[in-house]
């Protein structure tokens, strides 16, 4: 059944993309199946030890990146830490976190921590083993407080989220069953999210919320949007005229839903991020019948 037919019969909430077959870990308590994450690179050393390359690396967090995400790559923006640190790379942005560990230092394998912490039979409870805050307290990731795909590969382990909004942080206190490590997040990770307003909208009858962009993302919300369709042909224009479709990953990166006021909302996430955008925008969403609706937006 495709989300048009699912949304005609149900009038429930409608997750706008699929996700992709691999090891994926989820919270009870969330409905995010999250994502992958490559983000560009400074070159620049810190005195901190996080060290900056200046060659892109394609796929650096595997072929589950968002397209976003890679975009951010092609522009150069990732973190590295010292050879002799657990954590081999990490990126911290308002909508994604990714953080690669290396096997050697951690003393375990991706075999070994699903074996001893991430137990799912009957009668016994995943432990939460990892552990990042920041440096006011708050939880950036837990393997038990977030949604996450977990995967490795040569002698790396990935680890990769998306959220709503991630808390920002000036340092990141790693805590991974014992090991522990103080990462300095580099100034373009402590970046606010930017936002647009409103310019223009072709169907008066939509509520126009909020957009805003981060450096691997693109968020609008809307509401009283009737008749809006997941549509292929959604995307966002930037005034150069380059074209950014739906993140389509999964039911984090959008939602078409109708709650018991019968308002109906939508959300959704594009590839669009901080490295391509203009200040102006153009986005064009259809309804059911096919029909176009133009919303300007302008920062």
């Amino acid at each position: 059944m495709d989300s048009k037919n699912i949304y005609e019969k149900t009038k429930m909430k409608i997750a706008i993309s699929k996700a992709n077959k691999e090891d994926i870990v989820m919270d009870n308590t969330k409905v995010n199946i999250l994502k992958r994450f490559g983000i560009a690179i400074i070159a620049l050393v810190s005195t901190t030890g996080v060290v900056f390359a200046t060659s892109a690396i394609i796929n650096k967090f595997g072929p589950n990146s968002s397209e976003g995400s890679q975009r951010a790559i092609d522009g150069g923006y990732i973190a590295y830490s010292k050879e002799d640190s657990i954590v081999d790379s990490f990126m911290l942005d308002r909508y994604n976190f990714y953080i690669t560990f290396r096997e050697d230092k951690l003393g375990m394998t991706l075999d070994e921590i699903q074996e001893k912490y991430n137990k799912v039979e009957i009668g016994e409870k995943r432990q939460e083993y990892l552990i990042i805050k920041n440096e006011k307290g708050e939880k950036v990731f837990s393997n038990i407080g977030n949604a996450y795909g977990l995967t490795s590969e040569d002698g790396k382990i990935f680890y990769t989220a998306t959220s709503n909004e991630f808390p920002k942080a000036k340092k990141l206190y790693v805590d991974f069953a014992g090991k522990k490590e103080v990462l300095d997040v580099p100034e373009s990770m402590q970046e606010d999210l930017e936002e647009y307003k409103l310019k223009s909208i072709s169907d008066e009858s939509w509520r126009f919320e909020s957009a805003s962009i981060s450096n691997t993302a693109f968020k609008i919300y809307l509401s009283n949007c009737n008749g809006i369709d997941h549509n292929e042909k959604n995307r966002v224009v930037t005034s150069d005229g380059k074209e950014f479709y739906s993140q389509a990953r999964s039911d984090g990166d959008g939602s078409i839903s109708v709650e018991s006021d019968g308002i109906v909302r939508y959300y959704n996430t594009f590839s669009l991020g901080k490295l391509d955008a203009t200040d102006e925008l153009t986005i064009y969403l259809y309804k059911n019948d096919g029909s176009e609706v133009v919303i300007k937006l302008t920062k």
